[in-house]
Formats: structure tokens, sequence, C-alpha cells
């Protein structure tokens, strides 16, 4: 497996022999300073797009850039195998995390499903009083509103593209975008709470204007998609934290 820490080390031991800030270093291969910090602090691994022109920088290779370490001729057809090995088993493992991953989420849903119809049978409950489409389209309906008011859809359509993206992002690219869609995510969660409050308060106005006729047969239905407003509101702003986690992660 590929050294990240020992990666970041040999960065940073190459850029101060050079003289160079981090500043000054991110300047020359057209990244943040905030990036080369991530590499020398072992949170993360140069893009191969900037790979050639950071080790020109350095003065190094690509070779000695993942070793972490300076390597004599002797050395260096070995080592280009073995990170070679090791980059195989880093995609070979990322894939499978990923599997892991989508597996825990279908497991996840699929066990909360059975809970909810569970709860249902066990107190001899209807569907109504749990699932109220309309109810969901409104919490999304003041979300997007609001989000749009923002101008921030874009940012938010993008942070769920960085999140599930196929392939690689230059370092430049990436550390462009992320901050701006984990700032979209955070008032997708606002304008989330925000429109399950407000669809909730509309839900209650409409109990105690049944409650004031006396119309008590449809109280029960209508109290339920009063709550249920609240409920999609926090669901969809609980939804999102992972995503959110992830966002930051990248940073």
């Amino acid at each position: 497996m590929l050294d990240l820490t020992k990666t970041g080390s040999f960065i940073s031991e190459m850029r101060k022999d050079k003289g160079l800030t981090q500043k000054q270093l991110a300047d020359l291969v057209g990244v943040s300073d905030k990036a080369v910090s991530r590499w020398e602090t072992g949170k993360g691994l140069p893009d191969t797009s900037i790979m050639p022109e950071l080790c020109k920088a350095l003065d190094t290779n690509i070779n000695e850039l993942l070793s972490g370490e300076r390597l004599n001729p002797e050395a260096y057809s070995g080592k280009a195998e073995e990170i070679m090995v090791d980059l195989v088993k880093d995609v070979q493992n990322n894939n499978k995390a990923r599997k892991l991953e989508l597996l825990g989420l279908i497991l996840g849903l699929m066990l909360l499903l059975i809970g909810l119809f569970g709860i249902m049978i066990v107190g001899g409950s209807e569907v109504v009083y749990f699932i109220d489409a309309p109810s969901f389209v409104m919490v999304l309906a003041i979300q997007l509103i609001i989000l749009a008011a923002g101008g921030q859809i874009g940012s938010f359509v993008k942070a769920f593209k960085l999140v599930f993206r196929s392939k690689s992002l230059a370092e430049s690219e990436l550390m462009e975008n992320v901050a701006k869609c984990e700032y979209a995510i955070k008032i997708a969660q606002k304008a989330a709470l925000l429109g399950g409050v407000i669809s909730s308060i509309i839900g209650f106005v409409t109990v105690f204007a049944i409650v004031w006729r006396k119309a008590y047969d449809v109280l029960g239905p209508n109290m339920a998609v009063a709550v249920l407003s609240l409920f999609y509101g926090v669901l969809i702003a609980l939804l999102l934290i992972p995503i959110q986690g992830r966002l930051h992660n990248m940073q």
C-alpha cells in the first residue's frame, strides 16, 4: 500500500530543500496552498495530471514521489513494480469499499421499510398515517425555491456529481468546487427543515379548522399529515448529512 504520510513528508522535504513555501509551490503547479498542505500531511495525493509539473518543481520523478524517498539506480526498477502493484491494490480496495457502502445503504433502507411496515401492522394503523406524498412534495418544493432564490441549484446538483463521480478530477478543479458544494448542501438542509416547518404549520392550521367545525372523523389523518410534514423536512436534512461529510473530507 502507498504510504501517504511518507510521500507527504518527502514532498515537504523536497519543497524546503528548494527554498519554496507551500504557496510558491502551489503557484508553480497550479493548485491552492491548501492542496499542498493536504499532500504534506498525508491527507491526499497530488492528482496524476499535475504530478509531472510537481516532480519538475521538486527536481524528482514520479517513482520517487510515490515511494517517498530518493532511489538509487539498483532499487529504481523494483520500486516501480512495487508501486504499480500498490496502485492496482488501491483501485481494487476502493471498488470494494464503494460496493460495501452501496450494500450497506440498500440494507439500511430495506430494514427501515421493514421496520415502518412492522409498526403499521402491529399498531393496526393505516398507510396514510405514515405516508403522505403531497406533504413530501411540498417540502421539496419549498427547499428548491430557497435553493433557486439563493443561486445554489447548480452547486447542489454538482455536490452529488462530486460525491458519486466515477473518475478522478484534477486537484485544482476538485478544491475549487468542494467548498461551494458543501455550502449548497448546508443551505439545502436548512431549507428542508424550513419547508417542513412551513408545511407543518399549514397542516396544523387545517387541524384547528377541523376542530372548530367539529369534523372529528377526518381529524386523525390531518393530524398525521401535519406531523409528517415536519418529519419529512428532518428526514431530508438527515439524508444530506453523509453528502456533506464526504464533501468535507475532500477538502
